[in-house]
């Protein structure tokens, strides 16, 4: 992909959020498990995410205890319920659904113990606008950072969670496949649907990130720091994209997360065992004296989307062969299985009597895959095909999907 690709997108579409009466006062608890944990807001103008869990020690290496079949609602403050569906993993969502900006919200669960939680009401807010999302290159990493305001004063406490999407591509470009017992050229009409060179991955923030202005005249969020990625990061070695999520707090929800930060800096992950409690707006009312993780917010949700090209960073030089790298011809660099772990097999035409064969016993099982022609020069020329191993050659043994996103450019 040659040409250059920063774009700054605004999008709206579905987007995933990884988050238990008396006025709210955030406190570290001691250590207790198999706890209800409750992440995620309620959100207006798009689909709300919840997701439950069960705390757990510090020994136990269960990253997530998901709480299943449980009944969901939100619940405003005049009495409407909004059911949500359960999608598996501890999961429930509720479709888009246009909240009042005047009323109060909150969310009702009851568990398949039999138990009844219930947050705190909370006013759903109006979230100011992400004015740009940008990044930083130093020698070696790029930073990215956010600016924001909400020109009505009112949103003060921000929240920010994002996702990673990027583009990488396998060892070697495969111009053939092994199909039925042949091997096939797929540069052709079909190409596009039977490369295995380009792939995707994804994956979420694991950090907390909040921001405040209420010290300020006005509702302005300047250079908010979300991530820094290595020079080598496979993340940008083709097309990265970084797609932010802007929520709306109270004063109390900022103060939740401000807390729940300093608790799980030492470990890296909101979602790894706590090693003490920080109580939020959720309540158990039929076991009072239950603790429960989670603090309900309920916001609109403000988002936008930077793309770009490793050419547009400009600077980085890779080295071949430092941390699994290699330079690509197109401006870009590979990041996988090393040249050590891609070595070639050769299967030559000659002699031809055993050429079925030979084919069947190299690339049947599957666990090579043909990619290229075997040319000798000076000499023959074409006298086989190459094929290596399969994490290799088809890029989605590297853990990605070859299904491209939809706001991301061709790679071609």
């Amino acid at each position: 992909m040659k040409n250059k690709l920063l774009y700054i997108l605004p999008i709206l579409f579905l987007t995933g959020y990884f988050s238990c009466k008396k006025p709210f006062n955030a406190q570290l608890a001691t250590v207790a498990t198999n706890y209800l944990a409750v992440d995620g807001p309620i959100i207006s103008g798009d689909t709300t995410f919840i997701t439950l869990s069960r705390t757990t020690s510090l020994s136990d290496t269960t990253q997530l205890k998901a709480e299943l079949k449980a009944i969901i609602a939100v619940e405003d403050d005049q009495a409407q319920l909004y059911n949500l569906t359960e999608m598996g993993k501890g999961k429930y969502f509720l479709p888009t659904t246009n909240f009042n900006t005047a009323r109060k919200y909150r969310l009702d669960i009851k568990t398949k113990d039999g138990k009844i939680y219930q947050s705190d009401f909370v006013q759903m807010k109006a979230t100011g606008s992400i004015d740009s999302l940008y990044f930083t290159v130093t020698d070696k990493s790029v930073q990215f950072y956010l600016d924001a305001h909400d020109p009505t004063n009112n949103t003060r406490y921000y929240r920010w969670d994002y996702k990673n999407v990027w583009q990488y591509t396998s060892y070697y470009e495969a111009n053939y496949k092994y199909i039925s017992g042949q091997i096939v050229n797929i540069n052709d009409a079909n190409f596009l649907q039977n490369d295995t060179y380009y792939c995707y991955r994804h994956d979420f923030s694991n950090q907390i990130f909040v921001g405040t202005s209420a010290n300020q005249s006005q509702d302005v969020i300047k250079k908010q720091l979300l991530a820094s990625l290595a020079d080598t990061s496979q993340k940008i070695s083709e097309i990265y994209a970084m797609v932010v999520n802007q929520y709306a707090l109270t004063a109390d929800g900022y103060k939740y997360y401000q807390e729940l930060k300093t608790n799980t800096e030492n470990l890296g992950s909101i979602f790894d065992p706590q090693p003490s409690f920080v109580t939020g707006n959720i309540h158990c009312i039929t076991s009072p004296s239950d603790l429960v993780l989670g603090f309900v917010s309920a916001s609109t949700v403000s988002h936008k989307i930077l793309i770009f090209h490793y050419n547009d960073l400009g600077v980085f030089k890779i080295t071949p062969g430092t941390n699994g790298t290699r330079l690509n011809s197109n401006n870009s660099f590979y990041y996988g299985p090393d040249s050590l772990k891609c070595l070639s097999g050769r299967l030559l035409f000659a002699p031809a009597t055993t050429y079925t064969l030979r084919t069947t016993r190299a690339l049947a099982s599957g666990d090579s895959l043909v990619y290229g022609q075997y040319i000798v020069i000076p000499g023959p020329g074409w006298i086989g095909y190459l094929y290596a191993p399969k994490q290799c050659v088809d890029c989605s043994y590297q853990g990605g999907t070859k299904t491209r996103p939809s706001y991301f450019p061709p790679p071609y």
